[in-house]
């Protein structure tokens, strides 16, 4: 008989639904929501985890013509946030969330899972590596779009 045991995973705080499909969740009243293309939005995760920077729950919505993160940020958030290529989502809004156990794809599912008592994103944190992620971008689309023109090589 083995010793091991399976690893646990942590119990999901009470807002996260139970059961078989997402629940459309009201933001501005346990948490706010950040919404940003998922391109940039790995990318800050990336960042925020290479900092050493708590990441708190992320949802990823892969449908649609342009893929989504929703970063679940602190109540308030939302009121001031001012950051390029983004929308916040506070009070009078609603998020989308998935069922506790959609840690995957396809379709709507937890990136980041959420975690009791794993703290939000801090929002001074979450803009510092969206910015980052932003300028990586930037810089790499001229290579990218000059590397699908015909006839051209590539520098």
């Amino acid at each position: 008989m083995s010793s091991a045991r399976p690893a646990v995973r942590p119990l999901p705080p009470r807002w996260v639904p139970v059961g078989d499909g997402p629940h459309l969740c009201a933001a501005g009243e346990r948490w706010d929501a950040v919404r940003v293309g998922e391109a940039v939005g790995r990318r800050a995760v990336a960042f925020l985890r290479e900092s050493g920077e708590p990441v708190g729950p992320v949802v990823l919505d892969p449908e649609g013509p342009e893929p989504r993160m929703y970063f679940l940020v602190p109540v308030g958030t939302a009121a001031r946030w001012e950051e390029p290529g983004t929308v916040p989502l506070g009070a009078r809004c609603h998020v989308l969330v998935p069922s506790a156990d959609r840690v995957r794809p396809p379709g709507l599912h937890w990136h980041v899972v959420p975690a009791a008592p794993r703290p939000s994103t801090r929002p001074d944190a979450l803009r510092r590596a969206l910015g980052r992620a932003r300028r990586a971008r930037a810089e790499e689309e001229p290579r990218e779009s000059r590397a699908e023109r015909p006839g051209e090589v590539a520098s």
